[in-house]
């Protein structure tokens, strides 16, 4: 594997009377063409595989991997102030 052209995101916030709160994604090409995705948050770890909605590898491009980013990002910020890790899939 190697690392993407956009090699990860992160995401922190304080919270009143509290420390940061952080959480990272790293993106690592497969050498099936997908984007596997390590994300660390409050001393977990989760890896997945990411493929576009058609099965396709997310192209290398750098506007594609950007919008990957972004939407990575934006998950993070949920997770992290939604609880999300606790919804469905990951209620187990």
């Amino acid at each position: 594997m190697h690392r993407c052209t956009v090699p990860g995101v992160g995401m922190s916030f304080a919270t009143s009377g509290r420390h940061a709160n952080a959480s990272d994604a790293d993106f690592w090409r497969h050498r099936d063409g997908a984007i596997m995705v390590r994300i660390s948050w409050m001393g977990y770890v989760w890896s997945f595989r990411a493929k576009l909605a058609s099965g396709e590898p997310i192209p290398e491009e750098a506007a594609a991997l950007t919008h990957f980013a972004d939407c990575v990002q934006q998950e993070l910020y949920r997770w992290m102030t939604e609880d999300a890790a606790d919804m469905p899939p990951f209620d187990d």
